[in-house]
């Protein structure tokens, strides 16, 4: 890769994973958080995370854009501002790309706004749709986007599914590995684990299923998995796939259990929550590597291109 690709695939990573960590840390207040834990200090370390990921999703996404307007103009400003307006203004990804930094932006300032003049005093319901409806334009920035007729909107509404349930499993693992940390009662973080395993559960196939969806709408076939570059890379997230499931299944059917009942235990139940923790944090790399594949799949041609 050259140089303009290094920094489109970085700025793409950095842009895809921040946004979906935004939407995660929201959807795991929304949908795991209990009463109890809202009472507790715990709270504090969405704010930071939410703060964080909107900047850095919008910064990614500037330069992604910036980045992908150089490699499509060879002679950026010799033809004043005609160049600029026509990708920015005349194409989907320019427009699309814009409305993102725009949303990313007024989260930011949002979420500036509530630091400075207190909870009450702003509506909370703003922030996640925000974040919500940013994840999703990423739909529209996909292959799925470019193609034509009822295909294209079937092959963009799973691509949307796929990510909306991506920011609950796995990406609310980190959140959840992050809540683990927080000086709080095992009992509330024994309740968060359990309703988080409970939710997916039903998310994870739902992760799975959309994810295989997808990778047959762009490959047709087992052979490209190996013979192209766009294949290997869907074979690369494949597999971080399943050893992430391998992982949350551990987690799910031994772990979790064992810590629900081992409370005369205290050794045993120490050694559980360490098992634990690596295991979360090990769920938290192989993501990693899982979205920074899916950042070059966005830069790539599929087979049937």
């Amino acid at each position: 890769m050259d140089w303009l690709d290094w920094l489109l695939t970085a700025a793409r990573f950095v842009s895809l994973t921040a946004s979906i960590l935004l939407a995660a840390a929201y959807g795991f207040y929304l949908f795991i958080y209990s009463a109890d834990l809202r009472s507790t200090r715990s709270e504090l370390f969405p704010e930071r995370l939410i703060l964080l990921s909107a900047v850095a999703a919008f910064l990614g996404q500037l330069a992604w854009l910036g980045g992908l307007f150089v490699s499509l103009s060879q002679e950026v400003g010799s033809a004043g501002f005609e160049p600029y307006q026509t990708f920015f203004f005349g194409t989907q990804v320019g427009k699309i790309g814009l409305v993102r930094c725009c949303l990313l932006l007024l989260l930011v300032a949002y979420r500036l706004l509530r630091f400075s003049r207190g909870r009450a005093k702003i509506p909370i319901w703003i922030e996640p749709v925000l974040a919500f409806v940013q994840l999703a334009l990423l739909s529209w920035l996909s292959h799925a986007a470019a193609v034509i007729g009822p295909w294209g909107s079937i092959q963009t509404g799973t691509d949307l599914l796929h990510l909306t349930s991506t920011a609950i499993w796995p990406a609310g693992l980190v959140p959840l590995w992050l809540l683990l940390r927080q000086v709080a009662p095992e009992t509330i973080k024994r309740d968060v684990l359990i309703r988080f395993s409970n939710v997916s559960v039903v998310v994870a196939p739902l992760v799975g299923a959309t994810g295989i969806l997808s990778a047959y709408f762009r490959l047709h076939a087992v052979a490209p998995l190996i013979t192209t570059p766009y294949g290997r890379y869907v074979f690369l997230k494949s597999v971080c796939f399943f050893v992430l499931i391998g992982l949350g299944a551990a987690n799910r059917f031994r772990l979790v259990p064992a810590l629900r009942g081992a409370f005369s235990e205290g050794p045993l139940l120490a050694g559980n929550w360490r098992i634990l923790h690596r295991n979360i944090l090990i769920e938290q790399l192989l993501l990693i590597v899982l979205l920074f594949a899916v950042a070059r799949l966005g830069l790539l041609p599929p087979p049937e291109s």
